[in-house]
């Protein structure tokens, strides 16, 4: 019995190496995949899919990956991707720690890193408990509190952790053992012993249980070698699986359950065994040089692939398979049918194959000559096959494989058989009937020199129908012709076939299908009413089918209810550049430039039922929070709303159709790929927008979503706008007069306090004046003068004279000057320090300076009171040098006077004035005070003056005097 199962599974093997496989599509960073060494994929409740990967967590929703990563995260791997009952997603790293999705964002769960130790930690969550498993111990941790409520000691661990029928359990040495999940809970082993023939030693962390149909399976992996044990609950025994032998060396990343198949993702790809009577039996085996880590199928039926450095793998449709045809003969260019399990085909290089739909093997034929097999045509009659090459035309008996040459029929452009079991042969320059019998006698001409296209023979009307490069031709029996003409045009046809319902089809170059009967066009299907091309390649009839062959695509049109369904490339389809169709039982073949493959005519056709959300709303070219409703501002009026319906590659061939209702209530179809609409400048008023996806060109079940727009009018379109705006008119109008009367009044008044402004200014001038010819500085000024004149300095007397004339005189001029030059100004104040020089004699110098060189107009007569001050109270009682600065500086629009003096202080000068009995304010300040008080009002600038003492060491070092002074520039 063991030799039998041994042989059928070599016989298995044996076969599988000649299988069909399906047609898969690789997705890489060309396709926007943002790595390509994966570990895990999920897809979740919504249909997004979910990929661990070597670059972090990823989400795709049929169009684009999201990628999601946690500031907290150490490293960016992530595996074990699970959905728990809450709808999150978990997943976990290398470095203990185990995170979830939620708002959009990754975020840590808890790191478990140090009780962990760098192991890649199984999980699962169940009952709001998050349960890991490692080698030595069980964690169960709370979701809620985060804390860790028993870390159970294991005394033996191997294998994973994983749920049947709702309990988690874990393997280890002598047991198959559940996690006792509540106290209540009776702890009762899957399998608590084993037979001593099948006890297991030396288990590492590989061992895996799965479910096949109703049966359990045990994988270990002993010293690298893997062996299958069935598992029987009921005598609690282990049973060894022969049929998996052949996996007992590859390496294992993931099983996957398929109905009553098992699939396998090992190292040297995709290994798939069928259930059969309690036997498996290798049935597929595709992606052999890639190392598939993990298996998923999706809602709609899609098969994704992960992999170690190539990306992932789908197969769309797992009915759609290639043919294993050698590479040196891919390239066909003709293809016919033998029998039920029989097609043979020609190709670019000349020869011709024969290829077993049951076995699925290959027999090629080498023919003399290279040159391209234009077409070919088994018949039956004789059992050879009719080849018409580039430049030699052969017969080819089957069975015997005798090769005869026909001359006078090469570069074919159809071959079709008549009645009498003549051959049609048209060509690129003539149609022609050729006469059976080896076909080397007679010839009879239909047409020449006139390119064709393709012939067809309707056998009951004996009716030949052939497609010229300037028109459609048919002929009756005795060969009379009549073109058939479509809205009083030519026909350019293509390919010709019939259905069952005896309508003749017409693919043609730009104008789609036409359907015809009685020479009449009675359909006729554009891109208008569901072709996804005008430009059709082939048509082929099954019965009431047709299968339509175009530059994008693969349809069949139902010819009774009128029905088409699209297969795309990324449905699995491995070439548009179709050579030829046959329909072998359940099966359709098409020929290409890339093999053969078919198609499973009913299989093929998913059904697919799509739900569309709104994944993005911008007002403005601003992101907004997507919602139900929206209500707007009148100039928040350009609208761009995305949408998406998830899967894959939906978006690459599915087209939605939409409104905006308020706005234009007719719906409109998107082009392929495009998922999103813009409007801009909408009108004020209420708007729905409805979306709704079109599966091969049909709505179906899918519902239509909707968002509201409200676009409110602006406020002066308003009712409540316009009585305002009367009422401001006539409040406005009211408010004027009063305003222009208060703004005469207010002028009335401010030519009153600008006259007593100038009245206060003229008598501060005055006073001014006065402080500036004080009688003591006169007698003082005389005393010294006559004290030269007593020394009969006569040189110097004159001089001083001539120097206090000059100050008399200015005073007298500047007093009835506001304003009078920056240069003035400082000649004024020089004159009156020499005669003060005069009388403080050799220990008192001065400095005067003006650090600019602006022309600016300054108040009269407003610094020397200062300088008077400086003199009197600081330096005429100080005992030695005595030094005086007046510096002024212009700075940022702003003009200051320094005046700086190394006397007694303000202190010890005011202690001798008290001693003197001197008890008022020296020098006509207060005038000053008010001055500069009129300027602050008129120039509206931060005038006026601070003094303050300078230390050293405590001791008074001298006075300084800031004066902030109006000015005026002069032009």
């Amino acid at each position: 019995m063991i030799k039998n199962i041994f042989l059928l599974v070599l016989v298995s093997a044996s076969f599988l190496m000649q299988a069909q496989e399906p047609v898969s599509v690789h997705l890489s960073e060309k396709d926007g995949l943002p790595d390509k060494e994966f570990y895990s994929i999920l897809e979740d409740e919504n249909g997004f899919i979910w990929l661990g990967a070597d670059k972090g967590l990823y989400r795709y929703d049929g169009k684009t990956f999201k990628n999601y990563n946690s500031e907290k995260q150490l490293g960016l791997s992530v595996f074990n991707i699970q959905q728990a009952p809450s709808g999150l997603i978990w997943c976990n790293n290398i470095s203990g720690q185990f995170f979830y999705v939620e708002n959009n964002k990754l975020n840590l769960f808890i790191d478990l890193g140090k009780q962990l130790n760098g192991q890649l930690a199984d999980f699962i969550i169940k009952n709001e408990y998050l349960y890991i498993l490692t080698l030595k111990k069980i964690y169960k941790v709370n979701l809620k509190t985060k804390s860790i409520e028993y870390n159970q000691p294991l005394t033996q661990r191997y294998g994973s952790i994983f749920k049947i029928d709702d309990r988690i359990y874990y393997e280890n040495l002598n047991s198959i053992v559940p996690i006792v999940t509540e106290k209540k809970n009776k702890v009762t082993n899957l399998m608590s012993s084993r037979k001593e023939s099948d006890t297991i030693n030396n288990y590492n962390k590989n061992t895996k249980i799965f479910k096949v149909s109703a049966n359990l399976v045990f994988r270990k992996d002993n010293f690298n070698s893997n062996r299958f044990y069935s598992i029987n609950k009921s005598k609690n025994t282990l049973n060894l699986i022969h049929q998996f032998q052949v996996l007992s060396k590859e390496r294992i990343y993931n099983t996957f359950e398929n109905n009553k198949e098992i699939w396998f993702a090992t190292s040297t790809g995709v290994w798939v065994f069928e259930l059969k009577r309690n036997h498996f039996f290798l049935i597929k085996r595709f992606l052999k040089d890639r190392n598939v880590t993990n298996i998923l199928k999706d809602k709609d039926d899609n098969y994704w692939f992960t992999t170690l450095n190539n990306g992932i793998y789908v197969i769309p449709n797992i009915t759609i398979e290639t043919c294993i045809i050698t590479e040196p003969n891919k390239n066909i260019s003709s293809l016919d049918i033998v029998n039920d399990s029989t097609l043979v085909f020609g190709n670019t290089n000349g020869n011709i194959g024969f290829y077993n739909t049951n076995t699925y093997v290959e027999k090629i034929i080498k023919l003399p000559s290279k040159d391209r097999v234009s077409k070919l045509k088994y018949l039956s009659n004789s059992n050879t096959v009719f080849i018409s090459k580039d430049l030699s035309a052969y017969s080819l008996h089957i069975n015997s494989l005798k090769l005869t040459k026909i001359e006078g029929a090469r570069t074919a452009k159809s071959l079709t058989l008549l009645n009498n079991d003549n051959l049609l042969f048209t060509s690129y320059n003539s149609a022609i009937v050729l006469e059976k019998s080896n076909f080397k006698n007679e010839k009879k001409y239909i047409s020449g020199e006139k390119r064709t296209y393709a012939s067809f023979y309707n056998k009951i009307n004996q009716t030949a129908y052939i497609a010229f490069v300037d028109n459609l031709v048919s002929y009756d029996n005795n060969w009379n012709s009549k073109k058939i003409l479509f809205n009083n045009q030519p026909i350019y046809g293509k390919s010709i076939t019939e259905t069952a319902n005896g309508t003749l089809w017409i693919a043609t170059f730009k104008n789609g299908v036409l359907g015809i009967k009685n020479d009449t066009v009675i359909q006729h299907y554009t891109t208008k009413n569901g072709l996804t091309s005008n430009n059709v390649l082939m048509v082929k009839a099954d019965q009431n089918k047709l299968w339509i062959a175009l530059g994008n695509s693969i349809q069949v049109l139902d010819v009774d209810s009128k029905q088409l369904k699209t297969l795309t490339k990324s449905d699995g389809i491995l070439s548009y550049d179709v050579s030829g169709i046959e329909i072998v039982r359940e099966k359709v073949y098409f020929s290409s430039s890339q093999g053969l493959f078919s198609i499973h005519k009913d299989q093929s056709f998913k059904t697919q039922n799509a739900d569309v959300y709104f994944n993005k709303v911008e007002i403005n070219e601003k992101d907004t929070i997507i919602t139900s409703k929206y209500s707007l501002k009148y100039h928040q009026n350009a609208i761009n709303i995305g949408f998406n319906v998830n899967g894959f590659l939906y978006n690459q061939k599915r087209k939605y159709k939409y409104r905006l209702k308020g706005f234009n209530n007719a719906w409109l179809i998107t082009d392929i790929g495009v998922n999103s609409v813009k409007y801009n400048s909408l009108p004020t008023g209420k708007y729905t927008f409805q979306v709704q996806p079109i599966l091969d060109n049909t709505l179906g079940n899918n519902k239509i979503k909707s968002l509201i727009f409200t676009i409110r009018k602006p406020f002066w379109k308003t009712w409540w706008f316009l009585v305002a705006l009367s009422i401001l008119i006539l409040g406005s109008t009211i408010l004027y007069y009063r305003k222009k009367i208060k703004i005469k009044e207010h002028e009335r008044v401010t030519q009153l306090e600008k006259i007593s402004l100038e009245k206060e200014l003229i008598n501060l001038n005055l006073t001014a004046l006065r402080s500036q010819m004080n009688p003591h500085f006169i007698f003082n000024s005389l005393n010294s003068i006559q004290d030269l004149v007593l020394k009969e300095d006569t040189n110097a007397s004159y001089d001083y004279i001539v120097l206090f004339s000059k100050l008399i005189r200015n005073t007298l001029t500047y007093s009835n000057q506001d304003f009078i030059p920056l240069e003035k100004e400082l000649d004024f104040l020089n004159i009156y320090l020499q005669l003060e020089k005069l009388r403080f004699g050799e220990s008192f110098s001065y400095n005067i300076h003006f650090e600019g060189n602006e022309n600016l107009e300054v108040p009269s007569l407003l610094i020397q009171p200062f300088i008077e001050n400086a003199l009197v109270h600081g330096l005429l009682h100080k005992v030695g040098e005595k030094k005086l600065s007046v510096i002024f500086n212009f700075t940022n629009s702003i003009l200051q006077c320094t005046i700086t003096d190394n006397g007694i202080g303000r202190k010890k000068a005011e202690e001798i004035a008290n001693r003197q009995g001197n008890l008022h304010e020296s020098f006509a300040l207060q005038a000053i005070e008010k001055r500069l008080e009129i300027f602050k009002k008129q120039f509206n600038q931060n005038i006026g003056f601070t003094i303050k003492d300078s230390y050293t060491n405590e001791t008074v070092k001298g006075t300084t005097v800031v004066l902030t002074m109006p000015f005026k520039k002069q032009f």
